[in-house]
């Protein structure tokens, strides 16, 4: 089969996070913007948009660039470099990673294993010019359920300032005041504090900051609570809110997240752009969607199926249009506005080792199946393995990163996630071998002495972690899967009693490997008792 070449050389993390807090996955430059480059810098317009602004830690979010050069989709296989100060990308566990563009459009995943603010940026050069776009995303601790937010109204207003704006969410913190909770806007790489007049636990109304240097276009806000404390807590909440008016001419569609759901439709999508309003409708081709809710800059819909009025989209990429009622305006000739209906994830069958020892070698395996889409995050027996190349319909990966508890071996099925749909699917068994490669001890020599060292003989002693004797941590050296070399130190001899030397029993000799596993020769290492010092005779 052929392949599509997403080679990646590291570990691809984590499980994918969906339930977004906020239904505005869009631009957040911190210090940038709208999420690019400043109109007329440059030919090279890059835009940055989320799936989740705020996931939890240990899981990811899908980011999406949109590149533009002059006015015009970037040519397919425009490279796209991501970085980002906090966490990694999925593909490779790096904090670097680049892709290249479909349809202007690069598309990679960001996780974190942890809580905190990272800053996105993605940088295209083309043509002998750069452009860069930034995005903010709030990684948040995932102890419990943390605050989200759902709307802004209004979600409009003039670049003068002075609009009274209600932030609406929920699971606002109880001690939250208007003095020690923060808003800030950030737009045409300048950011501005908010003044902010109420907060309760569910909403914070604000009066937004002038930006006469941005006549239009997406605000990023970033809440701050508990600001004045230890432990603040952050939210990002991009294309919430816009400079602009209704009389903006007609709407415009800059980005869908996510681009691609599965024929059986009910996907999440959010529609990114400008001038949308109420009522309008969705079209996925020729066919109408569910609407869920509409501001200024975003729409939420649900993908209607492909099967029945909609089977013409079955297994197509379609263009979505936004089409206001009252207005008669329409988004046709939008760029950046398409959906690519698929099969849902299936695993069918594979093909390599899915038996293989937990302290590697490991050798490739390819999975079989219908449904895959870049990136991917695919596990085995509940552990990440490291994506090598995806296709629509096979996966090639590396085993790895698997954890033991105790000699058990590890069994589970072997699972693929898409992460920009979250769409998963389970197939057959995977086992990291454990018991079968545990330490094994034959002999210790010499048995007994009072220091020195002693050589270990057995076998499969790879990754050895630590080596005990008589309860007492010695120092070592692997000399090959069936040798050992270790210190033995630290023991006070016994005084020999009824004037004979005596071999007195000090203890086990324990080796453990890496996975935790170990194997105990009881009794094999003896210290001799030392003979008391006579007593002098006295002197006559």
């Amino acid at each position: 089969m052929r392949r599509t070449a997403i080679i990646v050389t590291l570990l691809a993390l984590v499980g994918a996070y969906w339930a977004c807090s906020s239904d505005a996955p869009v631009p957040t430059p911190p210090g940038g913007g709208g999420g690019g480059t400043p109109p007329g810098n440059s030919p090279v317009q890059v835009r940055v948009f989320t799936s989740n602004p705020n996931p939890k830690a240990g899981d990811c979010t899908l980011l999406q660039a949109v590149v533009t050069i002059s006015g015009a989709n970037a040519p397919d296989g425009t490279g796209v470099a991501f970085s980002t100060d906090f966490g990694f990308f999925s593909q490779n566990g790096l904090p670097l990673i680049s892709v290249v563009t479909q349809n202007g459009v690069a598309v990679t995943a960001l996780c974190s294993n942890s809580s905190g603010l990272a800053n996105v940026r993605a940088t295209v050069t083309a043509a002998g010019n750069s452009g860069t776009g930034t995005i903010s995303i709030s990684f948040q601790p995932n102890a419990a359920a943390g605050p989200f937010v759902t709307s802004c109204s209004p979600s409009f207003g003039p670049n003068t300032g002075g609009t009274s704006l209600t932030i609406s969410g929920g699971r606002f913190p109880i001690g939250a005041t208007t003095t020690n909770t923060r808003v800030t806007f950030t737009a045409g790489g300048i950011t501005r504090e908010a003044a902010v007049t109420a907060v309760t636990t569910s909403a914070v109304t604000v009066t937004t900051p002038a930006f006469p240097e941005v006549p239009s276009g997406p605000v990023n806000m970033t809440i701050t609570f508990n600001s004045t404390g230890g432990a603040p807590i952050v939210l990002t909440v991009p294309n919430c809110f816009a400079f602009g008016a209704t009389s903006g001419g007609a709407p415009a569609v800059t980005a869908v997240l996510p681009s691609s759901g599965s024929n059986e439709g009910n996907t999440r999508v959010t529609i990114i752009g400008s001038g949308f309003v109420s009522p309008l409708q969705v079209f996925f081709g020729t066919v109408e969607a569910s609407v869920l809710s509409v501001s200024y800059n975003q729409v939420v819909a649900l993908s209607p199926p492909a099967f029945g009025a909609g089977a013409p989209n079955l297994n197509q990429t379609v263009q979505v249009r936004i089409h206001e009622v009252t207005t008669g305006l329409d988004s046709a000739n939008s760029s950046g506005s398409t959906f690519r209906f698929t099969p849902p994830v299936q695993i069918f069958s594979f093909e390599g080792n899915n038996v293989q020892p937990i302290t590697g070698p490991f050798t490739p395996l390819t999975i079989h199946g219908q449904g895959f889409q870049a990136p991917v995050k695919v596990s085995l027996a509940g552990f990440v393995a490291t994506v090598m190349s995806v296709s629509a319909t096979e996966i090639e990966v590396l085993p790895g990163g698997a954890i033991a508890s105790g000699c058990s071996d590890v069994s589970g099925g072997m699972t693929v996630t898409n992460i920009d749909t979250g769409d998963s699917a389970t197939g057959q068994s995977f086992t990291y071998l454990v018991k079968a490669f545990a330490p094994v001890i034959t002999s210790v020599s010499p048995g007994s002495g009072t220091g020195g060292t002693v050589t270990i003989t057995g076998s499969n002693f790879v990754g050895i972690q630590s080596v005990t004797i008589g309860g007492k941590a010695a120092s070592f050296t692997v000399n090959g899967s069936g040798s050992i070399t270790a210190s033995v130190s630290g023991f006070t001899p016994a005084v020999c009693t009824g004037g004979s030397i005596v071999l007195i029993t000090m203890g086990d000799v324990t080796v453990t490997n890496s996975v935790g596993c170990s194997v105990t020769a009881s009794g094999a290492f003896q210290l001799p008792c030392v003979l008391p010092t006579p007593t002098p005779k006295p002197t006559p």
